[in-house]
């Protein structure tokens, strides 16, 4: 019966040796897992920051066309043509206005006041107002605007 026993105690002893490396293998597997997912969710972070970046660059360049588009009629007169421009080294803009004629049988008054139709009414004027940045992203506004027309 002694026999007996001191087989299975070293038959423990030898399982107990092998369980020690089998947990070591675990914990290896288990840091593997951990690497994997902690790279995935660094992957994510870094994208999502670069959306960001490119979604505030987006936003700024919007305000700058909004600003633009505003200032041309009140600040700037509105002439026919094509002007560019650039704000800080970021961000470049293109302006393009155009002389609509809305009624094409409607002369202009000969001695009366310039941007006045027969009628009295205003001219019409498209205004385009693109502002990219330097990572590519563009806002492009557009409007009619109503003015009398500038002598150039």
């Amino acid at each position: 019966m002694s026999q007996i026993v001191s087989i299975r105690a070293r038959d423990t002893a030898v399982k107990r040796s092998g369980e020690r490396g089998f947990a070591l293998l675990e914990i290896l597997v288990a840091f593997v897992i951990l690497a994997l997912g902690l790279g995935a969710v660094l992957t994510g972070v870094a994208v999502a920051m670069r959306s960001d970046a490119r979604t505030q660059s987006n936003r700024v360049a919007l305000r700058l066309a909004q600003s633009r588009l505003e200032a041309v009629g009140i600040t700037q007169a509105l002439v026919p043509g094509l002007s560019e421009g650039q704000i800080t080294e970021k961000y470049k803009w293109r302006q393009t206005i155009t002389a609509i004629r809305l009624k094409a049988d409607q002369p202009e008054v000969q001695g009366g006041r310039p941007g006045q139709s027969a009628n009295g009414e205003m001219k019409s004027f498209w205004v385009e107002v693109t502002v990219q940045a330097a990572d590519g992203t563009a806002a492009k506004l557009a409007v009619l605007k109503l003015a009398r027309e500038a002598k150039q």
